[in-house]
């Protein structure tokens, strides 16, 4: 019986057909035969019985399918229990993205069952016209065209049609068919007629003829190159950007990203007798994409294949990491479940993945202690299998997970392990990952000490990967890294670049992370349009549902709030989100803190900033750094001149500004620094904020500090002080100051002027 319940499913798989239906209903898609739910175009994780259950509820069309029903023709029998009804309709609307009490596009029916309420667009397309009815189809035919190029040096004239060979030769190489490379030439010549041009990063104006082109385009950075590629199948469109020293290694691996598509599309499903060769193709397919930083693609495959027995523990792992990055509530049984199949298989390298898959989702959930417990366990537990095919990436796993605890000197260790052992055999996304993690322990402990210049080392590294969210989070700590310099300009347009990467990779947490920086500008620059842009994009349920998306989304508020002139309120939204980022490794950039502190005074509640103070001075005395020592400092000063003692805070904040030398902060504090030292009459010329650059021109606050400083008499008048005595330091002046420059504030009498 328990073989017939098993197997008892031909209604729902749909695989024999040579027809494919799609529905489409609110932001996602379902695909009826790669059994694929995309929501936002991204692949949701769904169990096989649950996504039999929707598929069924869209075929009715509307119509009420009571819970008998649902029992006979999803699950085959009625010898289970009504409760499995529920608990799949639950999993199907998390796929969904429905949280909380909504109930989404499935509606219960009191007492009788359920129906699928929403409006649903379906569509059926030809799965492969020329297979026989009863075969399985396999990967679409692809059409590789000649590659647009315009390229100044003429022994590069073979781009233009010799990358077409080096595609197909890739794409052969993994089971996927293309189109002759003469053929090819001839339709793109006809194609061309229709005027084609590029527009975004894609080709428009061209007529599709019914199978998937590939369109690419090679144009030359210096040394460098750059080739951009876009194509179609099934309504969805993909596509990357990706530079590097040689136009065929750069065919080479837009080829590899096109196979992976092609054969995810084409529902790889294990045959009766062929199970060594599914196997043996699953495993290439979730190591390309593990490769091809893109294992997110993979997960509908690793999906089905965890659910059987036989199933690799290297798909495991992958599976595992997917789901615990997304924050996935089945994170430790699916972890728990892979550590008892590794320990049975006496796998201690995979059994310490589990770990470490653990500890990822552990800091999700700020369980950052038991985070760095389990990285710890799992270190060991890897190191003792050395050496292993997983011991570098679970080193760098490690070390991130120490970081963004707030263990960075911990974190730094793991660090230099790995990168020994991926200098021994490297490989572009393990170079990648290696110097993404050296970008976020530099950007968390950059000081005196701090190495800077690996963020372009990881940018370089990243652009290889392409459009992908490791890429996406270089270039964000990039573009912190410019405003640091004072650089702001390039910073706009690296962050920006870094959120059209993220966009692309359709990763939630870069697309926060990158929101959450490019909001942050847009605040210090008083632009609210920006910051109003990154605001809604985060407010969009995708994002805000996703793990750090309400903090996100509290803190650009509390922005919006500052900007408008609601301290009170922006105070509230900034402690909530501060609550959920604190100390959350690149998260919880230490200016952070100052922009609480700065909310405090400015609406009067100095015991806010009191309670503050103290939390951060704890904070350093647990684990002493110099960035957070000189945040403590700052903040103390901060106070004493809301109190009044404008020469101890000139005194905290020259120790300050020494520690947080070469930070994104030291611009923050060298205008506070500038400011005291002009209220204690040391005369301070406008080329003291040098240091800064644009963030003079940029922000309110440097606008009215060289305001001042280029008005130093006028102000000593306005104070009724002998202009004489201005910088001689021998009668310090009042520190209760007019107006002077553009758009500051009436007075800076009980709070610093800070473009927090």
């Amino acid at each position: 019986m328990a073989w017939r319940i098993a197997h008892k499913e031909p209604k729902m798989t749909e695989k024999n057909s040579a027809w494919r239906e799609e529905y489409h209903f609110a932001n996602c898609v379902i695909r009826s035969d790669t059994r694929e739910l995309l929501r936002d175009g991204v692949a949701q994780k769904i169990e096989r019985r649950s996504f039999d259950l929707i598929l069924y509820l869209l075929k009715l069309e509307g119509r009420v399918a009571s819970k008998d029903e649902l029992l006979e023709q999803v699950w085959g029998n009625h010898f289970v229990s009504e409760s499995v009804i529920a608990q799949s309709i639950m999993k199907v609307r998390k796929a969904l993205g429905i949280t909380g009490k909504e109930p989404g596009p499935i509606k219960t029916i009191h007492r009788v069952g359920y129906r699928f309420a929403s409006e649903v667009r379906r569509a059926i397309h030809s799965s492969s016209p020329t297979a026989p009815p009863l075969r399985s189809p396999g990967p679409t035919r692809i059409l590789w065209l000649p590659t647009d190029c315009a390229l100044p040096r003429a022994d590069l004239s073979w781009v233009r049609y010799g990358l077409i060979s080096v595609a197909t030769h890739v794409l052969h190489g993994h089971g996927v068919p293309t189109v002759p490379a003469s053929e090819a030439i001839r339709l793109h010549e006809s194609l061309e007629e229709d005027g084609g041009h590029w527009v975004d990063g894609q080709r428009s104006g061209i007529r599709e003829i019914g199978i998937p082109m590939v369109h690419s385009r090679m144009t030359a950075l210096g040394e460098q190159f750059r080739l951009e590629w876009w194509m179609q199948i099934d309504g969805v469109g993909h596509g990357n950007q990706i530079e590097g020293p040689a136009p065929a290694e750069l065919a080479l691996r837009a080829a590899r990203e096109v196979a992976l598509i092609a054969r995810m599309q084409s529902g790889l499903q294990p045959t009766p007798g062929q199970e060594a060769r599914f196997w043996e193709e699953s495993s290439q397919l979730v190591s390309l994409a593990v490769a091809l930083d893109q294992a997110d693609k993979a997960l509908p495959l690793m999906a089905i294949c965890i659910d059987m027995p036989q199933c690799p523990l290297p798909i495991w792992a992958e599976y595992v990491l997917v789901i615990a990055q997304r924050g996935d509530e089945d994170t430790p049984a699916s972890a728990q479940r892979m550590a008892q199949l590794a320990s049975v298989a006496q796998d201690c390298a995979h059994e310490g993945w589990a770990h470490l898959c653990c500890a990822v989702y552990d800091l999700h959930l700020h369980r950052t202690a038991k985070a760095v417990e389990q990285a710890m366990s799992g270190v060991a537990l890897v190191r003792h299998a050395a050496p292993h095919g997983c011991h570098a990436r679970a080193l760098l796993l490690a070390s991130h997970v120490l970081a963004t605890a707030g263990k960075a000197s911990e974190a730094l260790v793991l660090w230099r392990e790995a990168a020994t052992l991926v200098n021994q055999v490297p490989s572009p996304d393990m170079v990648c990952r290696l110097h993404l993690l050296r970008c976020e322990l530099d950007h968390m402990v950059m000081g005196p000490g701090g190495v800077a210049d690996t963020h372009a080392d990881g940018v370089a590294a990243a652009r290889w990967l392409g459009l992908t969210t490791m890429t996406a989070r270089v270039q964000v700590l990039q573009g912190l890294q410019s405003c640091a310099r004072g650089d702001w300009d390039t910073c706009r347009r690296q962050l920006e670049a870094g959120l059209k990467a993220s966009e692309k990779s359709g990763s939630a947490l870069a697309r926060l992370f990158a929101h959450l920086q490019l909001g942050s500008l847009h605040s210090r620059c008083d632009d609210q349009a920006g910051l109003g842009a990154c605001l809604s994009a985060v407010e969009q349920p995708a994002l805000r549902a996703a793990p750090m998306g309400s903090a996100v989304g509290r803190w650009l508020q509390a922005r919006r709030c500052y900007l408008t002139g609601n301290a009170v309120q922006a105070l509230s939204l900034a402690e909530e989100a501060m609550e959920e980022l604190a100390d959350f490794g690149v998260w919880c950039a230490e200016d952070h803190w100052l922009f609480v502190a700065q909310l405090a005074l400015v609406a009067g509640n100095r015991r806010a900033a009191r309670a503050l103070l103290q939390r951060l001075q704890a904070r350093h005395e647990h684990r002493p750094l110099q960035t957070r020592q000189a945040t403590a400092l700052a903040v103390e000063g901060m106070i004493e001149y809301a109190e009044g003692n404008a020469s101890k805070a000139l005194m905290l904040f020259e120790q300050a500004c020494r520690l947080a030398r070469g930070t994104l902060m030291a611009n923050i504090l060298l205008f506070g620094h500038t400011w005291l030292a002009l209220i204690d009459g040391r005369n301070p010329s406008p080329s003291q904020l040098a240091p800064a650059g644009q963030w003079v021109e940029a922000t309110r606050e440097g606008r009215h500090l060289r305001a001042m400083l280029l008005n130093k008499p006028y102000w000593a008048i306005a104070q009724r002080q002998p202009p004489v005595l201005l910088g001689t330091a021998t009668r310090p002046t009042p520190h209760s100051v007019v107006h002077a420059g553009e758009g500051g504030p009436a007075s800076y009498a009980h709070y610093l002027p800070l473009p927090v």
